[in-house]
């Protein structure tokens, strides 16, 4: 236990002097207030282009819906920044958590003292778990300060997608934090981000057929069903029905088009007791890649 926290300490240490992962960090804050401050701005010096189907010279909209509309397009474009800056920090975690140890020859001095590579494995998941809460946690914070620009309402949505992207980045880091340990770390950043994006393609696949859109072929249905469960499935806050709920009490749907029950349905509901199921599996496994890497790497 005790060479698991040193190890631990050790590595949050020397994730803190990353300057990859300080650049990230600012980029994240900055794009979080830009989007804040830039939607308010511009709000108030043009609000007309905000209501619904207004145009220049219309009568001004109601400014509380301009508020919820506001925030509605504040939140769809936060939850995209989290998620986008979650899977860059684990990119950036996984690639250097592990691999600057074995490359640099730190590791060796590690494994000289009392520390098995139970402990070093145990104690760098750890770090890199920890590191990536506080990271995506701060970015979270800040977009949830600037929440209070506008009216509130959808904070719960918020803070659910925040732990989801965290959630999904982890076992993206897992699984680049494995391949790091047997190549190169860029060659390892290259294969998870190509295997992230198959596996978002199959789940998105997946998802077309269980809603009837690919057709009733048995062939497709098997070969996607078994695809599906072979690549990890992105855990999934309500937030994305919440947020269409709001646009539809701001913005009705127009005579003739579809309801808001019917598009409502077409939109990717809260992630189930399967999938969060799934994840634990995958989190589990790839930790225990990890450990299997670190065993039998030569150093």
């Amino acid at each position: 236990m005790k060479g698991t926290l040193a190890v631990a300490r050790y590595t949050l240490l020397e994730l803190s002097r990353r300057r990859i992962l300080l650049v990230f960090l600012i980029i994240g804050v900055v794009g979080v207030a830009v989007v804040g401050v830039g939607l308010k701005i511009f709000a108030v010096v043009n609000p007309v282009n905000f209501s619904a189907g207004g145009s220049v010279g219309s009568t001004p909209p109601d400014p509380a819906k301009v508020d919820r509309f506001l925030e509605l397009i504040f939140v769809s474009t936060l939850i995209s920044a989290v998620g986008l800056f979650a899977l860059l920090v684990a990119f950036a975690i996984g690639m250097t958590a592990i691999y600057h140890d074995l490359e640099s020859g730190a590791a060796v001095g590690i494994f000289s003292k009392p520390v098995s590579r139970l402990a070093f494995t145990t104690g760098k998941v750890l770090a890199a778990i920890v590191g990536m809460v506080v990271l995506v946690g701060l970015v979270g914070l800040e977009a949830r300060l600037a929440m209070f620009l506008f009216g509130g309402g959808l904070e719960g949505a918020l803070w659910v997608e925040t732990l989801a992207a965290v959630a999904n980045a982890v076992l993206l880091m897992l699984i680049v934090l494995a391949l790091s340990t047997w190549m190169n770390n860029i060659i390892a950043a290259v294969v998870a981000f190509i295997y992230n994006a198959v596996a978002g393609v199959v789940v998105a696949l997946h998802a077309q057929l269980v809603g009837g859109q690919l057709g009733d072929n048995g062939m497709v249905k098997g070969v996607l069903d078994v695809a599906y469960w072979l690549v990890p499935h992105d855990l999934m806050s309500d937030a994305a029905r919440q947020i269409a709920k709001v646009q539809f009490d701001v913005i009705p749907p127009s005579e003739g088009g579809p309801t808001a029950e019917q598009v409502l349905s077409g939109i990717p509901g809260a992630s189930d007791f399967t999938d969060i199921i799934w994840w634990l599996f995958l989190v589990g496994l790839m930790a225990a890649l990890v450990y299997v890497a670190v065993r039998r790497r030569q150093v």
